[in-house]
């Protein structure tokens, strides 16, 4: 096989590597956050919330959204009973938008993209990041932080001691 007929593939071998990463991550599987896939729903469920809530818009196979999936997990477990978290799928596979109105609307170009709402409005933009501590300061900013977790008995007093 020639260089050129090995460069055919470079795309296919990225595509592949990507994926493999993103679930070497654990950022496959399903999400735990309330799907939403209409404009009336992200009206309903996110505008109209009354309380603050975090939107993740996310593309079917996208090996980057795959990689925060584990991340916006934790921040759900964590402040579950404070916010509101929707994922969006706003594109199929393939790019098609699959909300039009929204995708213009919040000029969503590059994917992930997480947006906190408050009051149904956009408060605080984050794009392509994958830091959760990034997430939980504005979190912190409008809702009461999570509440510490402690040692488990037996542990706690450990370190020092000989």
């Amino acid at each position: 096989m020639t260089w050129a007929g090995v460069t055919r593939f470079l795309p296919l071998a990225a595509l592949l590597v990507s994926v493999v990463t993103a679930v070497a991550a654990g950022g496959c599987g399903p999400s735990k956050l309330r799907p939403i896939d209409t404009e009336f729903d992200f009206n309903r469920q996110i505008l109209k919330a009354e309380r603050p809530a975090v939107v993740y818009f996310t593309k079917e196979g996208c090996a980057a959204c795959m990689f925060l999936n584990p991340c916006m997990d934790q921040l759900y477990d964590e402040y579950q009973d404070r916010v509101e978290f929707a994922e969006f799928d706003l594109m199929t596979f393939w790019g098609t938008v699959k909300c039009e109105t929204i995708w213009k609307r919040y000029r969503v170009a590059i994917l992930p993209t997480v947006v906190l709402f408050v009051n149904g409005k956009e408060k605080r933009r984050w794009v392509s990041e994958y830091s959760g501590d990034a997430y939980r300061k504005a979190l912190n900013e409008v809702v009461e932080p999570p509440a510490p977790t402690r040692a488990p008995a037996g542990k706690a007093g450990l370190a020092g001691k000989s």
